[in-house]
């Protein structure tokens, strides 16, 4: 760990991307103190500029809550930026809410799969040796995906 820490340090950088990060995670950990566990696990903040906190919700419901309840909220960051020396410095004086909805990659159509000729007529052969049965029918509709 010694040597990572000494790697960050060190390289200017990194150095910078470090104190970067470690501000965004103090001013998550503001935002997830301040608000309600429902508001805080379906949004995350995005920055703090000139007093202006910016917040991503996750949903256009979510944005919504937080909106209603911004002079709320407002309040309870004031009241932690004065009583927690941690916070001090973020001092926020407006909320801003936009919403950032995820993507779900789509997933790709599955092949239709075909039996072969020699398959397909096994399967019917055997369907007949069944007699009238569901598992039959099954399996003639499963003899009919015959590759072309």
């Amino acid at each position: 760990m010694r040597k990572i820490d000494t790697l960050l340090n060190h390289n200017s950088q990194l150095s910078a991307l470090t104190k970067n990060v470690q501000s965004h995670q103090l001013l998550q950990k503001f935002w997830v103190a301040a608000s309600p566990q429902m508001l805080s696990n379906l949004s995350f903040v995005g920055s703090l500029i000139n007093g202006q906190l910016t917040v991503y919700a996750h949903s256009a419901i979510v944005a919504n809550k937080i909106k209603l309840t911004i002079a709320n909220l407002l309040t309870q960051l004031q009241n932690l930026q004065q009583s927690n020396p941690n916070f001090r410095e973020c001092k926020v004086t407006a909320i801003v809410v936009k919403v950032q909805v995820k993507s779900h990659p789509k997933v790709p159509a599955k092949p239709i799969r075909k039996l072969s000729k020699n398959a397909s007529n096994s399967l019917k052969k055997l369907a007949l040796d069944l007699g009238e049965s569901p598992l039959s029918n099954q399996l003639n509709s499963l003899a009919s995906k015959v590759s072309q």
